[in-house]
């Protein structure tokens, strides 16, 4: 996401160099944080078209996708209602909302579902398997194995800031669970 630089090699995205080009690579991003940071005193709408105002989203594009998206996570009239009003769940859909009104080309999770109602995790899961499908890049990041596990097509096993394993879900865990393999590597 560009917070940390780093010493050797790039990062092309679109045959772009995100240390050249830093804004454009970051306009095909989106982030969505375990901790959904707001700004708590905007109505939900203002905070969304504000995040879509940084990417210069188009208005039409701009409201297809928050209605698309308000809808699939049953926030539709609740968009007029200030943030701080909000439970956790609530804060993460809206967050959920501002990242994916842009059609992001990759999207960066970290913990997404904490807080979430089951039918938002599952709304969310099929959105994320939606994207994949279409060529987009959905890096999430997990203490959850299981739902990694299920979820993911590769993994990568990091360990004190070290990639300690990676690859295709199936070559990483073999016959084992995803869990089990993580534990053997930790021991």
């Amino acid at each position: 996401m560009g917070i940390h630089d780093f010493d050797e090699g790039d990062i092309l995205i679109d045959g772009m160099s995100i240390k050249d080009n830093p804004v454009e690579c970051k306009k095909l991003m989106a982030f969505v944080p375990d901790n959904p940071e707001t700004y708590e005193h905007m109505k939900a709408i203002d905070y969304i078209n504000f995040i879509c105002d940084m990417y210069e989203i188009d208005t039409e594009t701009r409201e297809k996708n928050i209605k698309k998206y308000a809808s699939i996570f049953e926030m539709e009239d609740k968009l007029g209602d200030t943030i701080d009003s909000f439970s956790h769940g609530m804060k993460q859909k809206i967050v959920l909302i501002s990242a994916l009104a842009h059609d992001p080309k990759i999207l960066i999770m970290d913990e997404p579902f904490v807080g979430l109602d089951p039918k938002a995790v599952f709304d969310i899961k099929k959105v994320l398997n939606e994207m994949t499908k279409e060529g987009k890049i959905v890096f999430y990041s997990t203490h959850i194995l299981d739902v990694a596990e299920k979820l993911c097509s590769r993994v990568a096993i990091i360990k004190q800031g070290k990639l300690i394993k990676s690859g295709n879900m199936k070559e990483v865990k073999g016959d084992k669970s995803l869990e089990k393999v993580f534990m053997e590597l930790e021991g």
